[in-house]
């Protein structure tokens, strides 16, 4: 095309999305029919917006049918009739209901700082061989072996400081106590 003497160079801006009036398909569109977006199934072309553009009528999958607009189909604006807000995607049924625990979060942190390479104190535990038992790697199994947190002064401490996290050698024990029983307060035998 040629204006004013010069070229103008059109701009391809590839093909048009579902259900858009564009260039030579003007006054034509895609049909949606039989697709699905989300929980909804397209049935049959409905109404135009307030803007002259397509709605489509859908079924969700609880059964509602109502009038959505072509586009908030394809962007993914309406994925539902609002079913899907109320119920949510389904979730696995929780264990043992105590995933925001303080025991929870001490069992969670200790199998970080043993098995994560990655976790910042992993040098003084995994790194120098500290593991946690087999049993252990179940937050059931921790919490019947060790028991509710007496108080919320207290965390978990190994009475001997060189061995794993294993029942026989885990407590529940104060900042103090703990504080006592570091490497660096060890007594050596002469």
């Amino acid at each position: 095309m040629i204006l004013s003497g010069r070229p103008v160079r059109q701009q391809t801006i590839g093909p048009a999305p579902a259900g858009f009036f564009i260039g030579d398909n003007m006054g034509r569109f895609i049909d949606l029919t039989g697709q699905r977006f989300g929980r909804w199934l397209v049935k049959n072309r409905g109404g135009l917006t307030k803007n002259g553009h397509p709605k489509w009528e859908c079924r969700c999958e609880c059964g509602n049918i109502r009038e959505v607009p072509g586009s908030d189909l394809r962007y993914g604006q309406s994925k539902s009739c609002g079913c899907w807000n109320k119920n949510g995607p389904r979730k696995a049924p929780s264990r043992h209901g105590m995933s925001y625990t303080p025991e929870y979060h001490i069992w969670a942190l200790m199998l970080q700082r043993c098995r994560n390479s990655n976790w910042p104190g992993y040098r003084y535990y995994g790194g120098r061989g500290i593991s946690v038992c087999e049993r252990w790697l179940d937050f059931e199994n921790f919490y019947a072996d060790i028991g509710p947190r007496p108080s919320p002064e207290l965390s978990i401490d190994r009475i001997n400081n060189n061995g794993n996290y294993e029942p026989n050698n885990c407590r529940w024990a104060d900042a103090k106590t703990q504080n006592n029983n570091q490497r660096r307060n060890q007594c050596q035998a002469m």
